[in-house]
């Protein structure tokens, strides 16, 4: 049974940070090691962790130079053959992914997978939905970038590869997946499953929609730093996949698909 590693990072997250540990604890898949890397939390995050404590592997909690950096000391701290992450506020989709990303690599011999995702309202309903497509090298020319939450990653490929830049502020996500995806020739395949449910205002929403151009121009400065210009589509093409994912919710909401997902 392979081991997995799931990796929480979390900051002041009183609020959610209880409904992101229980969707992890939940897993029907027990060789699951689970780690929570809080930035030194003034609220009562900690407390709500600790009440956790005997079903958590590995807590940290001390300053931090930002999210990558606790990510990757999450990382570092793993000992399981497969890494992946679930923020603060956010969830896995249910009480069978876990299994279901393990059956994944042993059926398949990868070095990477991704899924789909959803972002969901304070009502669990639909509000944006991410179907990844197979996966092909020249969608990322095309803006296309799996849901950051969704990857799984054998352990050696970080020692190989590197982890998380500290140096391009919210697009270190996509620095990481633009060398992980596009610069190397790893074995990835697309799991064709919802791996997590997003939460809007959880630690990967809250920022986003305000700072929505400067992470463009993060993602532009990701290929120039390996020496690589982005098509002169890339930006359009890449803003259009965010529109697509709005109508696809409304598409399920609409039909009823949305209570078929979130249930």
């Amino acid at each position: 049974m392979l081991k997995i590693s799931i990796i929480t990072i979390c900051y002041n997250n009183e609020d959610d940070i209880k409904k992101t540990i229980e969707s992890v604890i939940c897993q029907q898949y027990k060789n699951v090691e689970y780690i929570v890397v809080d930035g030194n939390s003034s609220d009562d995050t900690m407390n709500i962790i600790e009440q956790y404590s005997d079903k958590i592997d590995t807590i940290i909690s001390e300053p931090d130079e930002g999210m990558y950096d606790a990510i990757n000391k999450g990382i570092k701290a793993s000992s399981g053959d497969l890494v992946g992450l679930i923020h603060a506020g956010d969830r896995l989709f249910d009480d069978s992914v876990a299994g279901k990303i393990a059956l994944h690599f042993s059926e398949n011999n990868i070095d990477v997978m991704y899924g789909h995702s959803i972002l969901v309202d304070k009502d669990d309903k639909p509000f944006r939905v991410n179907k990844s497509p197979e996966f092909r090298k020249n969608l990322i020319k095309r803006g296309w970038m799996p849901s950051h939450q969704s990857i799984y990653i054998r352990r050696e490929i970080f020692d190989k590869l590197g982890f998380y830049r500290l140096d391009f502020g919210g697009g270190g996500d996509y620095e990481f997946v633009f060398r992980y995806f596009y610069l190397n020739d790893l074995k990835i395949k697309r799991l064709d499953e919802f791996i997590v449910r997003f939460a809007i205002g959880g630690t990967s929403t809250s920022n986003y929609r305000s700072t929505l151009w400067a992470y463009q121009k993060n993602h532009i400065n990701a290929w120039k730093i390996h020496g690589k210009n982005p098509p002169f589509y890339f930006i359009p093409l890449k803003l259009g996949r965010k529109i697509k994912q709005f109508y696809l919710a409304v598409f399920y909401r609409v039909f009823g698909i949305g209570r078929n997902i979130v249930e």
